[in-house]
């Protein structure tokens, strides 16, 4: 009886992520040419129509990432349809499995139905994670956050052979897969600790930081490439060395840097308390070493990574959820959780069409591009503060009606 109603539930869980997907869809417009601007996408198309076999027209780091843009062509061959078509499926399968995969964490941390469902729907919120995508078929993101999602899941479920394999596909995605073979090698440590003389230990740390480096080595060594594009490139750019000690140094990127940290931990931010954040990671056990990890890669990745920084604190998404589904278990407000998505909805600007006509406002749309900072750039900062601190209005309102008491999440 429990497993049918397990069933049905994630049946639920699916079609409500669909229906997500659609509804973002329908307020999404499509990716147009930014006049005088071109971005990455330029090179994903070119890999989908042209192959990486015998294309003088590769560049560093987007060769690397051929997984997307090739399961693009193979569709767009087998169906005989225009590029778009196989982006657009890879972006909704993306996405669809992505949700369900947290959804799936969620279940396996012993949540609630609503508090899954509730919880995988906060990264759906975000710009870049979701409406972007819909905006800009053309990015291997999509399967990256797909892969990611379902390694951790693996992993969690002790599946580390699933883990491992997944991540090695990821890594022909985007390099944020790194991250459970980090984690990996990071527990059997912990477990050779404890028993030095094990030496299978010693072998699958071996194998794990094979399997790794081939998967990072073959690509750059087999795809030729006639450019890089990456800000930190140790393999060519002969410049690496001073971007690597002066990167850290830029004020104006540093300031974007905060921002995106803000604006993309909003709904966190909203939610937590002192005392939910204090009981949240008292409960996470064994994920608290998982999210320190995590959240190192992807500070070094924003560090170092392109102008969009805001596409980079996308991958923020996996900690985020963890500690939110902690504490959505417990006592927070129904009322709290709608006013953090109505938050995300407005400060997000899920409602508003990608200004593509107008490169300015494109780039000021969410702020936090580069070094950019401007009259703009302050403004989306004050948002931020203003969603915080009438968040605290509302919980204080919360508190003082006695008649509200109870109504938490958990209890749904």
């Amino acid at each position: 009886m429990e497993n049918k109603k397990s069933f049905w539930q994630a049946t639920a869980a699916l079609v409500l992520a669909l229906l997500v997907i659609l509804a973002l869809e329908r307020l999404t417009n499509r990716l147009d040419q930014v006049e005088g601007h071109a971005w990455d996408f330029v090179y994903y198309i070119d890999m989908a129509e042209n192959g990486i076999l015998g294309n003088d027209q590769l560049g560093s780091p987007y060769a690397y990432r051929f997984l997307t843009p090739l399961f693009a062509r193979v569709l767009n061959q087998i169906f005989d349809r225009p590029t778009l078509f196989g982006f657009r499926v890879a972006a909704y399968l993306g996405l669809w499995g992505t949700l369900f995969g947290l959804y799936l964490i969620a279940r396996h941390l012993k949540a609630r139905f609503w508090t899954a469902v509730v919880a995988m729907f906060v990264p759906a919120t975000a710009l870049f994670n979701f409406k972007f995508i819909l905006f800009d078929y053309y990015r291997p993101d999509q399967f990256a956050y797909l892969l990611l999602v379902f390694a951790l899941l693996a992993l969690l479920k002790g599946r580390l052979v699933w883990c491992i394999l997944l991540s090695l596909i990821g890594l022909q995605t985007r390099e944020f897969s790194i991250i459970p073979p980090l984690i990996v090698l990071y527990e059997t440590f912990q477990a050779w600790r404890n028993d030095c003389t094990n030496l299978r230990l010693v072998a699958r740390a071996g194998g794990v930081m094979l399997a790794v480096g081939m998967a990072f080595a073959l690509p750059r060594a087999l795809i030729p490439v006639t450019f890089t594009q990456q800000i930190l490139d140790p393999f060519n750019d002969p410049n690496f060395l001073r971007v690597l000690l002066g990167m850290p140094f830029d004020l104006r990127r540093d300031f974007n840097f905060l921002y995106n940290l803000l604006a993309y931990f909003l709904p966190l931010l909203i939610i937590a308390t002192p005392q939910r954040l204090k009981t949240a990671w008292q409960t996470l056990g064994r994920l608290r070493a998982w999210i320190v990890i995590y959240m190192v890669v992807v500070l070094v990745a924003m560090t170092y990574g392109g102008t969009d920084m805001m596409r980079y604190a996308t991958y923020f998404f996996i900690p985020q959820f963890l500690v939110l589904v902690f504490m959505f278990k417990r006592d927070v407000h129904i009322y709290e959780v709608l006013y953090m998505f109505g938050a995300l909805i407005l400060f997000n600007r899920l409602m508003y069409l990608m200004p593509i006509w107008d490169f300015s406002l494109y780039r000021d749309l969410y702020a936090g591009y580069g070094d950019v900072i401007n009259i703009k750039s302050y403004l989306r900062l004050g948002e931020v503060f203003a969603f915080l601190a009438l968040g605290q209005v509302v919980r204080s309102v919360i508190h003082e009606r006695e008649e509200w008491q109870g109504m938490t999440l958990a209890k749904l």
